[in-house]
């Protein structure tokens, strides 16, 4: 009788310790599995110059990646980068396949409902590609003359959102590279292009010093500041706490500026553009 209980006090000891065991697992954190494998996956686009791309040495550059090599450094963890498209992005972090996504997002309010999203790792303001030889026809400082002219962008970026408000006619793409775009504009199958007038500028820029003849100009006219930070699952907040730590003490160093300076030509985009207030802001809240 006593060795019938003393098997069954032990077989009840495994199960109290099973329990225990399973209750640790289960109370992992977002970013104790992380840690705990030393690894962090990224999803990024790879053709977004100057935030995901690959320069002349076919290397994966760009102040995104930099930023994310630095943070994973400061982390004492590698970062692997998964290039996706941007309608990808987010799946991609819904489904566990990477631990946070970085597409130069813009903070919005619907955005945040769903995801844990990080503090701003940089600003932007919104501009437009459009011909240089005013073919266009897209001046007005209130984005007025936007109806009915083709807009060209990935699908569901702010920048597109913002076109459709005003009337224009979306035609989208998939993960393509800023010269199909440029090109599209220039011979007139689509009127502008609505994104990043940081990026937009230099890309602009260095596809001139290429092509000098490119019918294709940066536009003055500028609408709704914006405000970058990278997207992650609302499992928890132990890896938006850790990612925010590390964005912070970089903006305070400085570090994050001489990234931001590297790659958008000496602009420090760690700034706001908000203060501008003769600058116009489209609402996009209700516009899928």
């Amino acid at each position: 009788m006593k060795k019938q209980l003393t098997l069954i006090s032990i077989a009840l000891s495994g199960l109290v310790l099973t329990a225990c065991s399973n209750q640790k697992s289960a109370q992992k954190t977002v970013w104790d599995k992380i840690e705990s494998r030393g690894v962090l996956k990224v999803a990024t686009p790879g053709t977004y110059q100057p935030t995901s791309y690959y320069n002349d040495k076919n290397k994966l550059v760009g102040y995104e990646v930099d930023m994310m090599k630095e943070i994973g450094k400061r982390l004492n963890v590698k970062v692997k980068f998964v290039e996706t498209g941007f309608d990808q992005a987010f799946t991609t972090v819904d489904n566990g396949q990477v631990d946070l996504s970085l597409n130069n997002f813009d903070i919005t309010a619907k955005r945040e409902k769903k995801y844990n999203i990080s503090t701003p790792y940089k600003y932007g303001i919104g501009g437009m590609i459009v011909r240089a030889d005013g073919s266009s026809h897209m001046t007005k400082k209130d984005l007025s003359d936007w109806k009915g002219k083709k807009a060209g962008g990935a699908a569901g970026t702010e920048y597109m959102k913002v076109a459709k408000k005003q009337g224009a006619e979306l035609v989208t793409y998939d993960n393509v590279t800023g010269d199909v775009y440029l090109n599209d504009v220039a011979n007139g199958r689509i009127d502008f292009i609505p994104n990043d007038y940081p990026a937009q500028k230099l890309f602009v820029d260095y596809m001139k010093s290429k092509n000098p003849k490119i019918n294709v100009k940066m536009s003055s006219v500028k609408y709704n500041p914006t405000k970058q930070g990278i997207i992650m699952s609302k499992k928890d907040d132990s890896l938006k706490k850790k990612i925010d730590k590390e964005i912070k003490a970089m903006k305070k160093d400085g570090s994050l500026a001489k990234i931001s300076k590297k790659y958008y030509a000496g602009q420090d985009l760690t700034k706001s553009f908000a203060k501008d207030k003769s600058v116009p802001v489209i609402n996009t809240k209700n516009v899928e």
